[in-house]
């Protein structure tokens, strides 16, 4: 049996941009109802480690002198200015007062200085590095809010999924959704799609990815927002994978992101060689990056994404007898999923990882090459090459730091490890405007309709994304927030239409 509920604001999901859309309209007084597929909130936002804002409270207290202004420019120029200006400045404009807003939300907040940040690339650059205010306790912050949305009058509807969006003469009614095996109408006044993009549908990934050799993790949204959203008349202007560092293949993966400020890991040491500027090389054996880029979490990902989302890093018998003394030199990234620094005995690991077909050995690089299918000519040539820049303290080719050219390719036995690069998610969506309506293809607002989050596309180029740190999570909470208001403002305007 059909069963039938009535709102002004409908928020499908409870991630980060659902929750802020959910508070923004109740604040403006409207009736909120946010459904969540899951038995609670979070979704994917929970994963994420920190909030990008620029000019905080938190960052003036710490004495550093950032400019919105400087961060728009910075963030167009990244984005080859192919990114919806509009929208942009208005994200980053109220950045700092989101973050002060969802912290009187329960979130705790601390920020995280520009010398601590894990990405050693940044370092240097309080833009990218110093913008991340760290999410604290997070089980209790997330309690914390759904409590002070329930106070303000937000009913949830957990264990339900939306399915589409009711559109009744060109103007959204609410959605059709189900729980329960039941179908679910929900009337409404307007509608805020914020259920997190399509990371669940690998098929769909990969098309628009143009490859499937990535790995996912984090919460499997599959497109239902977008979907629907498309279908009344949206258009996807830029979704794509959140390509995020790189894994070690089959690596074990945990969702603990809020101790060690990750989004992946794994226990075995041989990160340790998967985060250091080792030889990296594609499938064909040919060298393609500057391997320092291993510091930098998105420049990573897009490295390797580069080569079909799949490459070799390559070390010889030394460099393993090197890492088991514990004696490596090289500054052990803790980008993305961040290295195990436990000890080991470095050839036995790589050995287990052969059998296990997740690397390929041989007592020469010709029998490498042919192990792990390389093009031995090609192959021996890279190596050639690095082991004359190492020689020569001096890249010629890629332009790698002298402090990184420390491990050359000399003393067999030889191994390929299998690197592969990792998703979190979908990021970017349908066409929106700067308070996150709708457009369809004539670029007019779809009346009722709002997105945010990983269902809003113009906020970043088409295939990555900045590397300024908490981007995505900034912009979940902070669009969520304007379309809450936005779908409030609008839903009073037709309440008092009607009458």
């Amino acid at each position: 049996m059909e069963k039938i509920m009535n709102t002004d604001v409908l928020v499908a999901g409870a991630g980060g941009t659902g929750l802020a859309a959910a508070y923004a309209a109740a604040q403006q007084g409207s009736s909120v109802i946010i459904i969540e597929k899951q038995d609670k909130i979070g979704g994917n936002t929970k994963i994420s480690s920190g909030f990008f804002a620029i000019d905080s409270q938190e960052q003036r207290d710490a004495g550093l002198k950032l400019t919105t202004k400087e961060a728009i420019a910075q963030l167009a120029e990244y984005n080859h200015f192919l990114s919806n200006g509009a929208l942009l400045a208005k994200i980053v404009n109220t950045s700092a007062d989101t973050l002060a807003w969802i912290e009187k939300m329960g979130m705790e907040i601390k920020l995280n200085p520009t010398s601590k940040t894990t990405q050693f690339a940044h370092r240097n650059d309080n833009y990218r590095g110093g913008s991340y205010h760290m999410y604290q306790n997070k089980e209790k912050s997330y309690q914390k809010i759904e409590e002070t949305l329930k106070n303000i009058g937000v009913k949830f509807v957990f264990n339900t999924s939306m399915k589409d969006l009711l559109l009744e003469n060109n103007q959204i009614t609410g959605i059709k959704a189900e729980k329960d095996s039941q179908e679910l109408i929900i009337k409404a006044k307007s509608v805020v799609v914020a259920t997190g993009g399509y990371g669940g549908d690998f098929n769909k990934v990969s098309k628009t990815m143009h490859t499937n050799k990535l790995r996912k993790l984090g919460v499997p949204n599959n497109g239902e927002g977008i979907d629907a959203m498309v279908k009344a008349g949206g258009v996807d202007i830029d979704s794509h994978a959140l390509i995020h560092a790189s894994q070690l293949a089959k690596s074990t993966v945990t969702q603990n992101s809020s101790t060690k400020h990750l989004a992946g890991f794994s226990s075995n040491p041989l990160t340790q060689l998967l985060l250091t500027p080792q030889l990296w090389v594609n499938k064909k054996g040919v060298r393609f990056a500057n391997e320092d880029v291993v510091y930098d979490t998105v420049e990573w990902a897009n490295a390797a994404w580069s080569q079909g989302g799949i490459y070799f890093f390559i070390v010889d018998q030394n460099t393993l007898d090197t890492f088991t003394k514990n004696k490596n030199l090289e500054e052990v990234s803790q980008a993305g999923p961040g290295a195990t620094t436990d000890s080991g005995d470095f050839t036995q690991l790589a050995n287990d990882a052969v059998a296990g077909k997740t690397a390929f050995t041989g007592q020469t690089l010709d029998e490498l090459a042919e192990n792990a299918g390389l093009n031995k000519e090609a192959f021996k040539d890279s190596v050639t090459k690095y082991n004359l820049a190492i020689e020569n303290k001096n890249d010629q080719e890629f332009s790698k730091s002298a402090k990184s050219l420390l491990y050359s390719i000399k003393k067999g036995p030889f191994y390929a490890f299998i690197a592969q690069a990792t998703y979190l998610g979908t990021v970017g969506g349908v066409r929106v405007d700067e308070d996150l309506a709708v457009l369809d293809k004539e670029l007019k607002p779809i009346p009722g309709l709002y997105t945010g989050g990983a269902n809003a596309g113009g906020y970043y180029e088409g295939h990555s994304y900045p590397a300024f740190e908490g981007l995505a999570s900034g912009f979940t909470w902070t669009s969520g927030r304007i379309a809450g208001t936005n779908a409030a403002i609008y839903a009073n305007k037709i309440g008092k239409t009607n009458e």
